[in-house]
């Protein structure tokens, strides 16, 4: 329609693997084309247009964003020198990157962990993301964080002024659409109420080695079950060793057979050391899966009063609490129970908005 605001999103991480980054620009854009469809977004005044290097695998179905399939380039290369221009309007950006030579933009930074924990990436990803982060960051009109941990970092190491923060934390619900599916369980003889369950890339950042230190320690009958994805080019070599007798990596499974695993599950454990969110423990707890989680960075605002807390550095710690989880019925049953009313407390639908909303009235002024 003539006159409307064109805005733009850079809907690259469409051509990626589902990971928490991905999960959580997917269901954005998903939550936002409702909010078009309800009319709290203006369909009539703005336009909607989706740019992807290449032509996503599996395209969700959008009633009011189209995509664009445009470039010769792919990766950071289209990022950097060809998106600036393809985006002749307002530019959303999901995953962490941006251009850097354009300033009429926002940028959603998940984490900084290539800047707090260095260690936990190749020196390729490092430098790539220590050149774009802050440079793209600081040009953008709008630097939008998943908690206030992660814009206190963003102010930290990037040198982002408070006034350009929004905060837009991230949802849950998006399990609910998901069919319980038992055939990992079955594949592997896993009852229920028989294993603890950890989910997540095998990055070192996530602590999977010291569940199994700690479950040693709390002599605990339960399996551990590590259901996730690793990709070798991102992080640093992996001590795979970790995975004894006492821990099975089922590797990626699909959404319905992980929603069949946390419904199952004796417990959830997330020691990791940090989160610019964690998707997962909200996960596990709308699905009624008591949570061990880290007391570290922004995971106390995902799991307030919900989840037994420990220290992800303390093998002791988590532990005592492994050993509290599975020893009381009765404290998984309560755990259950305030897990789900925290994790109702964060849906997409406010996410979109809070995504939103500093970007319309960036359009206006």
């Amino acid at each position: 329609m003539a006159g409307q605001i064109p805005i733009f999103v850079n809907a690259r991480f469409l051509t990626e693997p589902i990971t928490g980054i991905q999960r959580w620009s997917r269901e954005v854009l998903s939550a936002m084309d409702q909010l078009i469809e309800d009319g709290v977004i203006d369909g009539e005044r703005y336009s909607f247009t989706l740019l992807s290097p290449t032509l996503p695998t599996d395209l969700p179905s959008y009633r009011h964003l189209k995509l664009k399939v445009k470039g010769l380039m792919r990766s950071h290369l289209w990022e950097q020198i060809e998106l600036p221009f393809l985006a002749k309007g307002f530019l959303l950006n999901f995953k962490n990157t941006a251009p850097v030579f354009k300033s009429n933009m926002s940028m959603q930074i998940h984490d900084l962990q290539t800047f707090a924990h260095e260690e936990t990436h190749s020196s390729i990803f490092n430098f790539l993301y220590k050149v774009i982060v802050p440079r793209a960051a600081r040009k953008a009109k709008i630097v939008q964080c998943p908690s206030s941990y992660t814009a206190l970092e963003a102010e930290k190491y990037l040198k982002v002024p408070s006034e350009k923060w929004v905060i837009t934390q991230g949802g849950h619900e998006h399990v609910l659409r998901f069919n319980s599916d038992d055939s990992i369980a079955q594949q592997h003889s896993l009852a229920k109420g028989s294993y603890l369950l950890a989910v997540s890339s095998l990055n070192p950042n996530k602590n999977f080695a010291a569940i199994l230190r700690a479950m040693k320690i709390a002599g605990v009958e339960a399996k551990l079950v590590i259901a996730g994805g690793t990709n070798p080019l991102i992080f640093r070599d992996q001590d795979l060793d970790i995975l004894s007798d006492k821990a099975l990596y089922v590797g990626r499974v699909s959404d319905d057979q992980l929603r069949h695993l946390y419904e199952n599950a004796l417990g959830f454990v997330y020691p990791s050391f940090y989160e610019g969110w964690g998707l997962p423990p909200g996960e596990a707890m709308l699905l009624g899966c008591p949570v061990i989680s880290s007391n570290t960075s922004s995971l106390p605002q995902v799991c307030g009063d919900a989840v037994l807390y420990c220290d992800p550095a303390d093998d002791n710690s988590i532990a005592e609490q492994i050993t509290k989880l599975c020893g009381d019925p009765l404290l998984r049953e309560k755990l259950a129970v305030d897990g789900l009313a925290q994790s109702k407390k964060f849906t997409w639908r406010q996410v979109a908005l809070n995504v939103w909303q500093p970007i319309e009235k960036a359009c206006r002024e």
